[in-house]
């Protein structure tokens, strides 16, 4: 039993150390498409703005054209003052011109407005796209190292999955489903027992049941946590083949 139990050992170590690497295999690529969407959002705000600029500068004409038009019609209206022959027309004809000089008004302030937002949004493509420079090269750098991590994880996932493979070979079958339903409740499957004490859930053992733990004769659970217990001077310098 004590080759057993120095198996699992070896066994619940191994699978530690592949979840961490199947962890980073996850969490990599998120890192990835998270840095590449970032680098497509600051493109697609770039695009948003050269947009907004040709709007902006097609608002700006049609406010002029119409601002020109006013200012012709303010023109003939005010040469044809003299022409009128009645208080009433002249009155008419006045207000008017002073109702169309007010719409012109507040198309010069449209303009004005009109051309700040050009000018602001200029200055934002600007900015960004000196931004932008930066950004691809420093997204080209960590995709290419997160492209060579996700490479050498997955050849020492390689290499640790074959090691498990030839160490669970090594187990007796009737133990494997109890590890692994210990290991999908708890996290950690097997845990060392010291001083009438298991380290997995610092409870204490029965003095009976922990000179069993010592002995190593069977597969021995914590009566708290069911996490199967060894004692470590007992399965230390364990030699396990695994060729």
């Amino acid at each position: 039993m004590r080759d057993q139990i120095a198996a699992l050992a070896m066994l619940q170590q191994l699978d530690l150390e592949l979840k961490v690497i199947e962890e980073k295999l996850e969490k990599y690529p998120q890192e990835m498409n998270r840095i590449i969407s970032e680098l497509d959002n600051a493109k697609r705000s770039i695009i948003e703005a050269k947009k907004e600029i040709e709007q902006l500068g097609t608002n700006k004409k049609e406010i002029e054209e119409k601002s020109e038009l006013n200012r012709s019609t303010i023109k003939k209206s005010e040469k044809r003052l003299f022409e009128i022959k009645t208080y009433r027309e002249y009155e008419a004809l006045q207000k008017e011109i002073s109702e169309t000089k007010s719409v012109n008004a507040s198309l010069e302030d449209q303009i004005l407005q009109v051309m700040e937002l050009f000018e602001n949004t200029e200055q934002f493509i600007s900015d960004k796209e000196a931004e932008l420079t930066g950004k691809e090269v420093e997204c080209e750098r960590l995709v290419t190292d997160y492209k060579s991590k996700i490479s050498e994880l997955e050849k020492i996932h390689e290499v640790k999955r074959r090691d498990k493979e030839k160490i669970v070979s090594l187990i007796k079958p009737e133990i494997i489903p109890v590890y692994e339903k210990i290991k999908a409740r708890n996290g950690i499957a097997i845990a060392p027992a010291r001083n009438e004490v298991c380290t997995g859930c610092n409870m204490n053992i029965p003095p009976q049941l922990f000179n069993e733990v010592l002995r190593l004769t069977q597969v021995i659970q914590c009566p708290n946590c069911r996490r199967i217990l060894y004692c470590e001077e007992s399965v230390n310098g364990e030699q396990i083949q695994t060729a």
